[in-house]
């Protein structure tokens, strides 16, 4: 089981990593986290099983009940190898046996792992004859007996057949099921898979993303991509987004306002502090959340305050984005850097004000335009845009 978590993590941990590089999305930040994690705790426990696996590390019980079934028998030391491992400075060594069973089973090769002491080395060179438990009888599995009566360690001392037998087939561990110990054998190719499903299952919220990352082989363009289709759901200038974000505004300003300025990404609202006050404060929306942020920078002369105010209920909010592709259309001005649209009335002081209008601001590295429109979409004025463009012309 910590094995196949390990595994399970590591295919997470490299899903965040390559999540994080193609969306930058947070959640990727935590998956890291939890998959190092879990993997550093794992990963140890992992190295434990390695060194461990197949050392005899047997259910007393059951030892006892195998020497009760009469399953003690001797072996014959086959080879010794030592495996690199070490448990308190003492190494883990693999010795072959050659097992002559007392019942059942004829005589057959195996191989265990243990924790040989430096000074038992001697007595387990080849040749040597050793006691040994057989865990059960239709399995391979056996234990060496440190703890043999002294009847069996003469037998063992003296013993001349086990000695001078001729080799034997291996008798193999079974690939599948539980050990003679009860532990599960998972076949090797589980724990890939199992790190391709843990990969998969964390990059799948971002599977699109993953699927333009083969198509182009650029981590930069996909996470390019990524950003902008981002940038545009949220964008107050994608329809269906800004009409929500003005409903909330004006449910903390009121709908009577004097001007509100559209960005990209937030909405400001300026609107007297209070109704019938002749000063202003400002509510912005960001982030899916309207605030009120209190004095307006710049306060209007009193006077002007009850010119300028229009409901800005009335204007139809969701018609408006439009507006700013026909702005970037008239002025010839289409990679806009940080586009405006701004609602207010124009207000003169020996004139009658105007009724609300719309003017759409846009700019690049080289120009700048705008386009009044009326709050229906018709256009009023231009000013400014690229050379050649309708704007520039004065046709609009």
């Amino acid at each position: 089981m910590i094995r196949c978590l390990f595994a399970l993590s590591l295919g997470v941990l490299a899903a965040s990593i390559l999540g994080d590089a193609l969306t930058g999305d947070p959640l990727y930040v935590t998956l890291r986290i939890v998959a190092i994690v879990v993997a550093s705790l794992c990963l140890p426990l992992t190295i434990i099983g390695s060194v461990t696996s197949g050392m005899g590390l047997k259910d007393p019980k059951k030892v006892a009940e195998a020497k009760a079934a009469g399953r003690t028998t001797l072996a014959r030391v086959t080879g010794i190898r030592a495996t690199g491992s070490a448990v308190d400075d003492q190494p883990v060594c693999e010795i072959g046996l050659l097992v002559v069973p007392r019942q059942g089973h004829g005589p057959y090769r195996t191989t265990v792992r243990q924790v040989v002491n430096l000074a038992q080395l001697p007595s387990m060179q080849p040749g040597a004859v050793l006691v040994v438990t057989q865990l059960h009888p239709e399995r391979p599995e056996v234990v060496l007996d440190d703890a043999s009566d002294p009847d069996w360690v003469r037998r063992a001392g003296s013993d001349r057949q086990v000695r001078e037998l001729r080799d034997a087939d291996v008798w193999a561990l079974p690939q599948k099921g539980r050990s003679a110990g009860g532990i599960r054998h998972i076949p090797f190719v589980v724990f890939p898979v199992l790190a391709v499903v843990g990969f998969a299952a964390a990059l799948y919220p971002v599977w699109d993303d993953a699927g333009r990352l083969v198509e182009t082989r650029s981590i930069d363009t996909v996470r390019a991509e990524h950003d902008a289709a981002a940038a545009a759901e949220t964008s107050m200038f994608t329809p269906g987004n800004l009409r929500p974000a003005i409903d909330a505004v004006l449910a903390l300003s009121g709908d009577e306002v004097t001007e509100v300025y559209v960005f990209d990404q937030w909405v400001q609202v300026t609107a007297p502090t209070s109704p019938g006050a002749t000063t202003t404060d400002e509510w912005h929306y960001r982030d899916g959340e309207a605030t009120h942020e209190g004095a307006s920078l710049i306060q209007p002369e009193p006077e002007d305050v009850p010119r300028e105010l229009f409901d800005a209920s009335e204007i139809g909010w969701e018609d408006l984005p439009p507006l700013f592709d026909e702005a970037e259309r008239l002025t010839g001005i289409d990679d806009t850097d940080d586009p405006m649209l701004w609602v207010a009335r124009e207000v003169w002081s020996d004139e009658k004000p105007s009724d609300p209008r719309v003017r759409v601001s846009v700019s690049d590295d080289y120009y700048d335009g705008s386009v009044v429109f009326a709050t229906d979409g018709t256009v009023v004025g231009t000013n400014g845009g690229a050379p050649g463009s309708e704007a520039a012309a004065g046709d609009a």
